[in-house]
């Protein structure tokens, strides 16, 4: 909190592994993981990570809500778990964390996701992550974690301050590195700028390799349109010997052809571009939907210029 060079940091605690929520006839029962958030929860993830379905609470954001005397009773559900337990707007669910002593905890949702920033969880998990505050979810232990001290921690999420240059970013890891081995137990250091980095290595492999299977189809496309080109030139030589004799010029006779030519490739690779953009679009849908995570789309320009460069 103290580094210059971090500008939020927030944390979530460990799972309350075991547990499942049912709704009030306690016919429908789904098995989900809580977790205890703090109320600067969004203000330290990456919000394009964080997929909502529907809103029942309005006001301030859905982290700070949960700290209000309303938002007390209330939790974040998955919505495949929303649409499990067969859940409306109004309605009310229990939590049990099956120690037969222990009463049961009865919460409304506040909203439901699809993917939350910070969890790993999305909506194909086999167990969902249910969120509330932290002292609901110390009160949803049922005495297992008495206090705040008692808490575990399980992830802690730091958000650095923009511009940082590289010697910067290596002082702040070197530090959390040098905290965290001096403390008990394994810890892990996951980077999101590593991450993205690797992600643009990748992209740029691919474009580059997108951009020699480019050139190679265009080269063997080429033997077939001169082929076709010749066959054209000998299908029409009366003609051509005709304008000749009318005193026709090769330039113009060029101009003619070059303007054939031009009539049938320019629509064949304009349509082939919109095919493959369509088929682009539809694919990175697919991935989104299935990953749960943004998939930005790229036109290529630059395969696009090499194409009607080459068309020309």
């Amino acid at each position: 909190a103290e580094s210059p060079f971090v500008q939020s940091f927030t944390w979530k605690t460990a799972d309350l592994d075991g547990g499942q929520v049912m709704n009030l006839g306690r016919s429908f029962v789904s098995a989900v993981r809580v977790y205890g958030v703090l109320p600067n929860f969004t203000r330290a993830t990456f919000a394009v990570y964080t997929t909502f379905w529907s809103f029942f609470v309005g006001g301030s954001s859905w982290d700070e809500y949960l700290y209000t005397a309303k938002g007390s009773q209330v939790g974040l559900l998955q919505q495949n778990d929303y649409e499990e337990l067969g859940l409306s707007e109004s309605s009310a669910l229990v939590f049990d964390n099956k120690v037969p002593t222990m009463p049961l905890t009865r919460l409304r949702p506040s909203a439901t996701f699809n993917s939350l920033a910070g969890f790993e969880e999305n909506r194909w998990s086999g167990t969902q992550p249910f969120v509330v505050s932290v002292p609901t979810f110390i009160r949803m232990s049922r005495g297992a974690f008495p206090d705040m001290e008692n808490v575990p921690m399980k992830s802690l999420i730091i958000r650095t301050k923009a511009g940082l240059t590289g010697s910067e970013y290596a002082e702040l890891k070197e530090r959390i590195l040098r905290t965290t081995s001096s403390l008990p137990g394994f810890y892990s250091l996951d980077e999101v700028v590593e991450s993205q980095q690797q992600i643009e290595d990748v992209s740029k492999v691919i474009e580059f390799g997108f951009i020699c299977i480019t050139l190679l189809a265009m080269v063997i496309c080429s033997f077939s349109l001169i082929t076709a080109m010749y066959a054209n030139y000998f299908e029409h030589a009366k003609e051509i010997a005709t304008l000749r004799a009318l005193g026709y010029g090769s330039r113009g006779l060029f101009n003619v052809t070059f303007a054939e030519s031009g009539c049938i490739l320019l629509p064949a690779s304009l349509l082939g571009i919109v095919a493959g953009w369509t088929v682009a679009i539809t694919q990175s849908a697919q991935n989104g939907y299935f990953a749960d995570l943004p998939s930005p789309m790229i036109f290529p320009w630059q395969t696009i210029i090499v194409v009607l460069v080459l068309t020309v």
